[in-house]
């Protein structure tokens, strides 16, 4: 089961800072990100979370997320 609430990051330093919490779903949410920047800050983010037995839920970027094996996707962007 999901978490009521969970928090929505713009990078991936601020999921390092908060898998070690016991967060258990964090949403990466990355605005105005460099297309260089994207693949990396996934790859990290998802590090932190499996480290710490937490979901990462990844925003807009959908096939980069695919790329990296993220196992969700929020898909709002227009």
């Amino acid at each position: 089961m999901f978490p009521k609430f969970y928090p929505i990051v713009p990078d991936a330093s601020w999921v390092e800072r908060l898998a070690p919490l016991g967060v258990k779903l964090i949403q990466l949410r990355l605005k105005d990100a460099l297309a260089a920047d994207i693949l990396l800050a996934i790859r990290l983010a998802l590090v932190a979370c499996q480290r710490h037995g937490c979901e990462l839920v990844v925003n807009d970027y959908w096939e980069e997320a695919i790329d990296c094996g993220a196992g969700f996707v929020h898909l709002g962007r227009c």
